[in-house]
């Protein structure tokens, strides 16, 4: 697979992830990663609910316009009109009123697929990062359990049949393939595959997947795949997390998993020669959950957070929460914050965390001047964390 998506980092002017990007506080960030010698997927009506789910072009993060290529993070499957699975760690600490996802975008720089606004976002319960006892204090170690997410949309998708879940994992030996947008590895401006690819692979059982890294393979929610090594290894790397993986009975594809983690829990690069397990979600044992009508969401910003007060030194800031949408989500029952300095790096807006600055107010220090400074209020229920971010001010003196 390939690495979780990191905290506050940008991959070769890409985002790594929705929450990593927003998140100024210590709320989730997951595995993740992108393939490398995977074929490109050309017939039309191959895999068409393959969603990808990026932020718009008014989220905090993104100021002006970026393309779809530039703001799009995870991947997802469509199961149902309205509904798609991915990664939890793709979703925590996402503001959902700034995302929107993407089915059947085949080509992501001229195709955009058919579009729908997040709805509302439930994680699955049980949902957790678990540090990789080879790095221990780095999260983009970390492996996960119960790492998968509810997006409901704001609109049935009708043109597009959704994909079922399986009603068992694969068993060991059993071919699967990985559909995914995620990045190539590379560093240059074709860090992304433009074009939906897809890797063929081979479910390995629950002990030779733990073999292969330091970091803990739970049994009952992750199931492991591996590459053969003819015609190049595939492997996965940034911005794969939460693609579907498949397996085929009768011809028809049944979806079986949402990519978790893989080889950056053993520190292995995610490059073409390198085999590693991958590990993805083993939605079938989560298949009720799935398709259940009646799900808690986690709360929805009725707006953006913002910065009340003069932007000058030694004045003090106030980081006002935004209304909660009852309709889309359900009250926090924890709310925090956090203030960071803000770094324009190509297309977005990356934040540093301020150390210490963790009350609703602030007052920045003289040092802060000609800097830009935002904050985050970061609202977490039964149902996972969001991270709604204010417009950043510029400090004066």
């Amino acid at each position: 697979m390939g690495t979780k998506q990191r905290r506050l980092t940008a991959l070769a002017g890409g985002l790594v992830m929705l929450a990593a990007v927003a998140g100024v506080t210590t709320a989730g960030a997951g595995p993740a990663a992108a393939m490398t010698n995977g074929q490109p997927v050309t017939r039309p009506g191959t895999a068409p609910w393959v969603a990808t789910l990026a932020l718009t072009n008014h989220s905090a993060q993104v100021p002006g316009t970026a393309g779809l290529p530039q703001r799009a993070t995870c991947g997802g499957a469509l199961i149902a009109p309205a509904r798609v699975l991915t990664a939890a760690h793709c979703v925590d600490g996402l503001d959902p009123s700034q995302a929107e996802v993407h089915i059947n975008a085949r080509v992501l720089s001229h195709d955009p697929g058919v579009v729908r606004r997040v709805a509302g976002v439930s994680v699955l319960p049980g949902y957790r990062l678990l540090p990789s006892s080879a790095d221990p204090g780095n999260p983009d170690s970390d492996s996960a359990r119960n790492d998968l997410a509810i997006i409901d949309l704001d609109r049935p998708v009708t043109s597009i049949p959704p994909i079922s879940v399986a009603p068992y994992r694969p068993a060991p030996g059993t071919p699967v393939a990985a559909f995914t947008h995620g990045t190539t590895g590379g560093s240059g401006p074709e860090f992304r595959d433009d074009v939906l690819h897809r890797g063929d692979l081979t479910a390995i059982g629950q002990a030779a997947c733990q073999e292969q890294t330091p970091a803990t393979v739970d049994r009952a929610s992750v199931t492991c795949a591996e590459s053969g090594t003819s015609g190049g290894v595939v492997n996965m790397c940034y911005d794969d997390s939460g693609s579907p993986v498949v397996a085929y009975r009768s011809g028809e594809p049944e979806l079986v998993g949402v990519n978790s983690f893989g080889g950056e829990t053993a520190g292995k690069p995610c490059d073409a020669t390198t085999p590693q397990p991958w590990a993805f979600t083993n939605v079938p044992a989560f298949l009720g959950w799935s398709y259940s009508p009646f799900h808690p969401r986690e709360p929805y910003p009725a707006g953006r957070a913002a910065i009340a007060g003069s932007p000058r030194a030694d004045r003090p800031l106030r980081c006002q929460a935004p209304a909660w949408d009852q309709r889309h989500g359900g009250r926090p029952s924890k709310v925090s914050y956090g203030w960071a300095t803000v770094t324009q790096t190509g297309v977005f807006a990356l934040p540093t965390p301020i150390a210490g600055a963790t009350a609703p107010t602030f007052t920045p220090t003289p040092d802060l001047t000609g800097k830009h400074v935002t904050c985050t209020v970061t609202a977490a229920n039964q149902a996972g964390t969001i991270q709604a971010t204010a417009t950043p001010v510029m400090i004066s003196g």
